[in-house]
């Protein structure tokens, strides 16, 4: 799909003088860079100022006059602006094809704001199609976009994207807020797998299970800015966004998106909680009164109020499941729990607030991203591991999976140019914060046990199976303390909790999930909702200790929060709703304010409580429209401790220019620098076996005809894909499906249609005459035609018998769990133990006989 810019619906008049702006902004800036003749620069540049100034106003006088209905200029869908479309309910619905461009949908990103009020206010038309307003994501929000779709698509589709709903019924009912209806209806966007075996009519909705709970609060009054340690009893929604779903139905925790629902969905056993209890009733009622039974009615799935964003505009749940069926709507998975993975990162937030660790700690903090870091190129597993190529990952891009069916790859010089960019950004991230330590990424998740006591049994105040300070998680069974953390994290939030993990939490928690306490205040502390919110569970003992010493006399924070008012839908509301959301929503600046105290000499908590109270309020400002003003007093206070730059390590973690940040320190994450290694890559792997490039090709034995036409318009597409796209490529990702890609193999299959042909043409060229070790583009561009020629071509597959010896990597049958050599290197082996044997023996027999002497 396309994402442009509000600049794309300009009129001539507008486009003209925005040319002028950005023509005279050009030209002052190469101006301020020269050096001769300051003062005659200095004049040019100042008139240069004047003239953009003056453009400015003309077109910001132009654009305030509004101008109807606009027109997306068709110029402005070049390749350059396509973008990932993702599969998703709304594509589904819209029966849109991933790998095919669309112009069903739209988005825009918003840099004038009379440009988008016109758009919202009247949509836009694009090839005599109408386009209108359909919603914005709280990430789309955040970055200013919005999505547009077509208007004729939406009428005939509104009904299965909202189960039934109107504009009109919501704004009969008093109506919503408009961001929130906003961020629930783009659920549907949300990248999701179809439920396929999902049936609504085993699921209910019910009460969420909410308990007071007594913990030691630092209250901020958000008024006065006055932080008060004191006692108090605090509601808190232990299943906000959390639901049940039998095991028999899910045996992992999975997060769940269907029309106006979403949360996650957590398997426990509660038909085996009612034979377990003879004193249980399977009769509950659900939010709207109706008694369900859960036995009689075979309810696998259990909803919670705060997983339906939208039931009060519903009269029952029947009424919501009858609109389920009659439109055809979808349930979806979202995320689901992964298996037990490799190793988590530290980030410098979390790392920052343990500034009392010692040298000796931070070494040993560091030590498994120094071990990574040197036997890159010198152990095929490391190499296997840092390529992304290993079982833990789930999804793997086209060489990923090529060398998991063929890792003699890693004998080729792209392999040794990737592992090189690798072992490079290893380096850099680890200097900006980012160390492997022993540590997992999974589901926060209630007591679902205390939850079953309250809903089934009616005790108001449940024990449950965690006492206060208790944890569960079975990703680390023998260890008895974890450190719970979370991201954000701005104060100090290290939640170190005692792990139980006994057969009575087996028998319950199913999952590798962490599970916590109705009688905590973990949430407080960590700021989570238990809708799909993942902690960092660390069982490094060293950060443990670190972290119980920094959090001694360290409490929650508490302060009330306010509420998002209701209002009607009306492009009125929507434009204004998201401007508010645009203009008092950036929490970045705050988050750079805490982190230049958090590095300071001597770090000022109460300030960093206060920023941190700013930030939740600033998160919610789209919502509530309301943030706490500083009192004088505060705002100097909070300015004298956030005047400096930022902390040097941000030149690794966020790309600043050494000029633009404070000189290299002794705080915590600055040290880094000079503790995380950077070893100079070694390729001394010897067990990378024979790599034979053919094996890529459809024809192995058949040297493919070089068409010179093929390889000069691959070269000049290669050389010119940076100016294709507007994606930015992820750390992790390959950038196999991102459209440049796509388009370079169209163009490739334009000048020849056989795939395969220039598949294998391709690998000649790069494999044989050039031996280049850059090959991204045909392993994003043909990726799938190299993968299924490997996995026909490779006869000895390691999924089939066979192994790589340990030694040379040559191929063998895998006759044992204890066979790791092939026989010639078996042999060896054997020679060489004798030998060593015998050395042994030779040198007892010397030793005892000069005993004798």
């Amino acid at each position: 799909m396309y994402s442009v810019d509000t600049g794309a619906f300009f009129s001539e008049e507008e486009a003209r003088l925005q040319r002028r702006v950005t023509k005279n902004k050009r030209f002052k800036a190469a101006l301020e860079k020269r050096r001769e003749d300051p003062e005659r620069i200095a004049g040019s540049a100042r008139r240069a100022g004047e003239r953009i100034k003056k453009a400015t106003a003309l077109l910001k006088q132009t654009l305030d006059k509004g101008s109807g209905v606009r027109a997306l200029r068709p110029e402005q869908l070049t390749p350059r602006h396509v973008v990932s479309l993702f599969e998703s309910t709304l594509t589904r619905t819209l029966q849109l094809e991933i790998d095919a461009l669309t112009t069903d949908l739209l988005i825009v990103q918003t840099y004038y704001y009379a440009v988008l009020r016109d758009l919202v206010f009247h949509g836009f038309d694009y090839l005599g199609e109408h386009y209108v307003c359909f919603t914005a994501s709280a990430g789309q929000i955040r970055t200013k976009k919005t999505m547009f779709i077509k208007e004729a698509l939406l009428k005939r589709h509104r009904a299965a994207l909202m189960c039934g709903l109107t504009v009109e019924d919501i704004n009969a009912q008093g109506g919503v807020n408009v961001n929130k209806y906003l961020a629930y209806l783009a659920l549907c966007n949300s990248a999701t797998d179809r439920w396929a075996d999902f049936d609504i009519d085993r699921a209910i909705v019910v009460d969420d299970f909410e308990t007071a709970v007594e913990a030691t609060v630092d209250a901020i009054d958000e008024g006065t800015y006055k932080v008060t340690r004191e006692r108090r009893r605090i509601s808190i929604n232990h299943t906000d966004g959390c639901g049940m779903i039998l095991p028999g139905c899910a045996a992992t925790s999975r997060m769940v998106r269907m029309p106006w629902i979403k949360g996650l969905l957590v398997p426990f056993a509660f038909d085996r909680f009612l034979q377990n209890h003879p004193q249980a009733d399977s009769k509950v009622k659900d939010i709207y009164g109706r008694t369900y039974d859960l036995i009689a009615d075979r309810i696998e799935i259990v909803f919670t109020r705060s997983q339906f964003k939208m039931w009060p505009f519903y009269p029952s749940w029947d009424a919501y499941k009858q609109a389920f069926k009659r439109y055809g709507c979808q349930a979806a998975i979202g995320n689901e729990e992964e298996e037990a993975g490799r190793d988590a990162h530290f980030n410098y937030q979390m790392l920052q607030t343990l500034d009392g660790l010692g040298e000796e700690e931070l070494r040993q903090m560091c030590a498994a991203t120094n071990t990574r870091i040197r036997q890159i190129g010198s152990s095929r597993e490391t190499m296997l591991r840092v390529l992304g190529a290993d079982r833990h990952r789930a999804r793997k891009n086209y060489y990923q999976q090529a060398l998991t069916i063929y890792p003699e790859l890693l004998a080729d010089t792209y392999s040794r140019e990737v592992l090189k960019q690798v072992k490079r950004g290893l380096v850099k991230r680890a200097w900006g914060g980012k160390i492997r330590i022993d540590g997992k990424h999974t589901f926060i998740c209630p007591d679902l046990y205390a939850f079953c006591e309250r809903l089934l049994l009616g005790i108001e105040a449940p024990r449950g199976l965690l006492a206060d300070g208790e944890v569960s998680c079975s990703l680390y069974p023998d260890k008895p303390k974890l450190d719970c953390l979370r991201s954000p994290h701005l104060y100090r939030e290290h939640a170190v909790r005692r792990n139980v993990v006994d057969q009575e939490k087996k028998r319950w928690f199913i999952t590798r999930g962490l599970y916590t306490s109705c009688h905590d205040s973990i949430s407080l502390l960590l700021m989570f909702d238990a809708d799909g919110d993942k902690s960092l569970v660390c069982a490094e003992e060293t950060l443990i200790r670190a972290a119980e010493r920094q959090m001694q006399d360290i409490v929650p924070l508490h302060y009330p929060m306010g509420k998002a008012q209701p209002s009607r839908l009306e492009p009125k509301t929507i434009y204004e709703g998201l401007i508010a959301a645009y203009s008092g929503g950036n929490i970045g600046k705050i988050s750079n304010d805490i982190t230049k105290i958090w590095n300071s000499a001597a770090p000022d908590l109460d300030v960093i409580k206060w920023l941190c109270m700013e930030n939740n309020f600033t998160i919610d400002y789209a919502k509530t429209l309301y943030k706490p003003v500083r009192p004088p007093r505060i705002d100097e206070r909070v300015k004298a401790c956030t005047r400096a730059r930022p902390p040097h390590f941000f030149v690794y973690a966020k790309d600043k220019r050494e000029q633009e940040v404070e000189p290299a320190g002794d705080r915590i994450v600055d040290r880094l620098r000079r503790t995380i290694v950077n070893a100079r890559l070694n390729f001394s792997a010897a067990n990378l076996g024979t790599f034979d490039y053919r094996l890529l090709k459809y024809k192995p034995s058949a040297p493919a005809r070089v068409d010179p036409r093929v390889v000069d318009r691959y070269a000049e597409l290669d050389r010119h894909k940076r100016f294709m796209t507007m994606e930015p490529l992820e750390q992790d990702s390959s950038g196999d499906h991102l459209y440049v890609y796509k388009e370079i193999r169209r163009q490739l299959l334009e000048v020849q249609p056989d795939l395969d042909i220039v598949t294998d043409m391709l690998v000649d060229h790069l494999y044989k005459h050039q031996n280049s070790s850059f090959k991204t583009t045909l392993w994003s561009s043909f990726g799938d035609v190299l993968v299924r020629n490997l996995q026909r071509n490779v006869k000895q597959k390691l999924t089939e018998g066979y192994m790589a010896c340990i030694v040379c990597g040559k191929r063998t049958p895998h006759t044992s769990n204890n066979k790791r050599h092939c026989t010639a290197c078996a042999a060896e082996a054997r020679r060489r133990y004798k030998a060593e044997k015998a050395r042994q023996y030779r040198a007892e027999q010397a030793k005892k006989r000069m005993g004798d002497a």
